[in-house]
């Protein structure tokens, strides 16, 4: 049996266990790793990972340890660190069936560590596991596996993000970046810690990792991966947890915006629901990239985004139909029936208002504010067609009560918005031309927003 296995369910050991295989290249599996190599790593890492050399933030990964205890240092402090792990390294075997080390429960426990050594064990903190102990039981691997991890955390306002995945490859091309980081580091003699790309605000640091990961040409579109990232301080004056998930819809089309030609139009609208952003006066991504993002934050609570794929103000879409539609069906599970019978009502609409020669209609409909007045602006556009001669109805009451507006278990929540949002899209994208020709472009956005969807972006 190998030493350690792909994923074996603690974030903290598998983030090492990655740190440890991408360290030692050559493509190793971690069912390849023996003991050699991690005595190898060992001799590698411990000189890079000393607070006086810019590891400052250790303090908020291992407390109280040899590398940051003030205790220790008149002496040695990477040789003490060195000798810790290769006491671990001599007690190390092979996986086993079952065991109750806290890491991999395949293995006995042969220590007994608390948060000095493994983040957020103990009684006196937010206690990653559940005994509620001064500390856990680990076995020798799982415990050296820890000790590595910081090559894989991301640094990020004061704390730290580590992701798990139900994925070996994503958690391992993640890793890639953040070992790709220390190394340079190395090269140029400017050792500041774990990677950080700048975040202090963690969703959108999230973000940004998944937006990293999807570059890589093994991270197909077609994989169920999910990603769960830690965002958690061990600092003795105040350990602190907090967890995030991407679930696999949501990374899969995050995935398909960041490699396809919707990435522009994606970017667009990842820009335009920053808050409290002075676009004047941005001179970089670095002025802005930790504002809050409603974007990022309704797709991590499931929250529709559909109200940023339209400027308002201007009559203007951000992206087109197919990524729209893309968004829906992936993270909103729309159906292609009910999608296609809203774009061809959308379709209907706007020739009924071209027709016409004014945007009387498209500006009740832009300021419709309850489900019931959507429904009578839609009665005027029947009426009109109408008198207009339309050969077809705009749509059939079975149209009416499946696609447009289904029912809702509860009725407050009818997605009339939703309707309303896509209809206007459909109708900007169909008279785009026509809108500019006649000088119907210049609206009064503030007066269409409803409550739950004013921006402060732009």
């Amino acid at each position: 049996m190998p030493i350690y296995e792909k994923l074996m369910g603690n974030p903290f050991v598998d983030a090492g266990v990655c740190g440890i295989c991408e360290w030692l290249g050559r493509r190793v599996q971690p069912e390849q790793i023996n003991a050699e190599d991690l005595e190898e790593v060992i001799n590698d890492v411990a000189p890079i990972m000393q607070t006086g050399a810019g590891w400052k933030n250790l303090h908020g990964i291992f407390p109280n340890s040899v590398l940051t205890n003030p205790a220790y240092r008149k002496q040695n402090q990477v040789e003490l660190l060195k000798k810790e792990c290769k006491v671990y390294l001599e007690t190390v075997i092979e996986l086993g069936q079952t065991g109750d080390c806290m890491g991999c429960g395949r293995r006995a426990a042969n220590t007994w560590l608390s948060r000095t050594h493994v983040p957020l064990t103990g009684a006196q903190n937010s206690n990653f596991f559940s005994s509620y102990a001064e500390g856990a039981g680990y076995c020798s691997a799982c415990a050296l596996a820890i000790q590595l991890s910081p090559l894989t955390f991301v640094a990020t306002g004061g704390k730290f993000l580590t992701l798990h995945s139900n994925s070996w490859k994503a958690l391992k091309s993640w890793v890639r970046v953040c070992v790709g980081d220390i190394r340079q580091q190395q090269l140029q003699l400017d050792r500041t810690g774990c990677y950080n790309p700048g975040y202090a605000n963690p969703r959108n640091g999230l973000f940004y990792m998944a937006q990293e990961m999807a570059q890589f040409q093994e991270m197909r579109t077609d994989e169920n991966i999910a990603m769960q990232v830690y965002y958690f301080t061990n600092y003795n004056q105040g350990p602190e947890l907090e967890v995030f998930f991407m679930p696999a819809p949501l990374f899969r089309f995050l995935r398909v915006v960041y490699q396809s030609a919707f990435k522009t139009a994606w970017q667009e609208i990842v820009r335009s629901a920053y808050v409290k952003v002075n676009w004047d006066k941005v001179e970089s991504e670095e002025d802005y990239k930790n504002r809050t993002n409603r974007v990022y934050e309704n797709l991590l609570q499931d929250i529709s985004i559909l109200g940023y794929f339209l400027n308002k103000r201007i009559r203007k879409l951000r992206g087109n139909w197919e990524l729209l539609s893309l968004y829906l069906k992936e993270i909103k599970t729309m159906e292609q029936t009910q999608l296609q019978k809203i774009k061809e009502v959308g379709d209907l609409v706007a020739e009924c208002i071209r027709k016409s020669g004014r945007d009387r209609r498209l500006t009740q409909l832009e300021r419709a504010k309850s489900y019931g007045e959507c429904r009578n602006i839609l009665r005027y556009v029947i009426r009109d067609r109408i008198q207009q001669g339309a050969p077809e109805p705009l749509f059939s009451i079975d149209d009416y009560v499946e696609h447009l507006f289904p029912a809702s278990d509860n009725f407050t929540a009818t997605p009339w918005r939703e309707t309303r949002d896509l209809l206007l899209f459909r109708v900007y994208e169909q008279l785009h031309n026509w809108l500019q020709e006649k000088g119907f472009v210049d609206f009064d956005e503030d007066a269409t927003l409803d409550a739950d969807e004013i921006s402060d972006t732009e």
